[in-house]
């Protein structure tokens, strides 16, 4: 299913800091999630603001190299469709992005914070930003 007409002002992925830059040195951000890329995929992962600290526990917990990236969907050419995990019965829909992230989509690249514990800080930079 594609956004909603009322469609969220931003979407958010969170990258790793090198891939990030290799990004910004070569053109469009294209990586999916952790360890895949557009290609292998097809689409590039994203979360809505209240999925984002989840995914952030789930996958990238202890990791200190993860950059929050804020996008405007209306900058973006590529399809976004909402979708839920196929294998997984009652999973939460999640936007996905089918084809490169524009640099210029991104609105907001900021670190995230990691606490003693290895959890990444997501909701304070929601928060703040």
């Amino acid at each position: 299913m594609p956004l909603p007409s009322d469609q969220p002002a931003r979407l958010y992925h969170l990258a790793l800091r090198d891939e990030w830059r290799e990004a910004q040195d070569g053109g469009d951000y294209r990586r999916s999630t952790l360890g895949r890329s557009l290609d292998d995929v097809g689409f590039i992962h994203c979360s809505f603001a209240a999925q984002v600290q989840t995914i952030a526990d789930l996958v990238y917990r202890g990791r200190d190299d993860v950059v929050l990236l804020e996008i405007g969907p209306g900058r973006v050419p590529a399809d976004i469709r909402v979708e839920q995990a196929e294998d997984v019965e009652g999973a939460p829909a999640f936007p996905h992005i089918y084809g490169p992230l524009p640099l210029d989509a991104v609105v907001r690249a900021v670190a995230v914070p990691v606490d003693a514990t290895g959890r990444l800080d997501v909701e304070a930079l929601l928060a703040g930003g």
